[in-house]
């Protein structure tokens, strides 16, 4: 799972870091007004926003399905030890 966050961080951090640059390399060359600039980092924060919010939603149903598969894991690892110590007498 350690992997897994890693992975889905460095994601992120790729995603906002690739966003940054492409931000300033607009601000740079672009040939439009100030105004005209402005709205259209504007509107690319917000697709990167809803782009992120989707990733950490994922991220989120997919920890809780590891979590959930952990747990019942653990359940029945718990019932065979019962089992055992019952098998052995103890």
């Amino acid at each position: 799972m350690s992997n897994e966050r890693n992975s889905t961080g460095e994601i992120i951090g790729t995603l906002i870091v690739g966003a940054l640059a492409g931000a300033a390399a607009a601000l740079l060359f672009a040939p439009q007004s100030g105004v005209d600039t402005r709205k259209r980092l504007m509107d690319e924060a917000d697709r990167l926003k809803k782009e992120l919010d989707e990733y950490a939603s994922d991220f989120s149903e997919k920890a809780k399905k590891v979590q959930k598969e952990l747990e019942d894991k653990l359940k029945d690892t718990e019932a065979e030890l019962r089992e055992v110590e019952d098998n052995l007498g103890v």
